[in-house]
């Protein structure tokens, strides 16, 4: 009877441990971030931000496709420049024709002036012309 109570206690506060250990980890990581709400908002601005009648999430998901996976983060533009730029980066990851390439769309956005740019594409961590970025891509939009 003892025994058979401790398991059912044990099977009862699992899961609960389970929950506390990975919030746990998501708020050491970083991944909640507590009173800067800043990257998200230039993430949602950069997705936003339309040109030519597309979204930028909607072309980074049409580049992406059924098979690809897309990551958006976003980080200090860097140590020199203010805290009004902002890095957002969408990385797609997909599998043509049978190797695993990664696409990187790196976006500066500008808190102040709201306004966004793309300000450089790289391909297998290779940075890509204009020409040649815009051929990567439209390579992944018809696989």
């Amino acid at each position: 009877m003892y025994l058979r109570n401790q398991q059912e206690r044990l099977t009862m506060i699992s899961p609960l441990r389970i929950l506390q250990t990975v919030l746990l980890c998501l708020l050491l990581t970083g991944c909640f971030e507590a009173g800067n709400s800043s990257g998200s908002d230039a993430i949602e601005a950069v997705q936003d931000e339309v040109l030519d009648g597309q979204s930028n999430n909607d072309l980074v998901n049409s580049l992406a496709g059924r098979h690809g996976k897309v990551t958006w983060l976003s980080a200090a533009w860097g140590d020199k420049q203010s805290d009004q730029l902002t890095r957002v980066s969408a990385t797609i990851q997909k599998n043509l024709n049978g190797t695993e390439h990664v696409l990187v769309l790196e976006y500066r956005y500008d808190h102040t002036s709201k306004r966004v740019v793309l300000d450089k594409v790289l391909l297998d961590d290779q940075v890509q012309s204009v020409i040649s970025g815009a051929v990567a891509m439209l390579a992944m939009k018809l696989e």
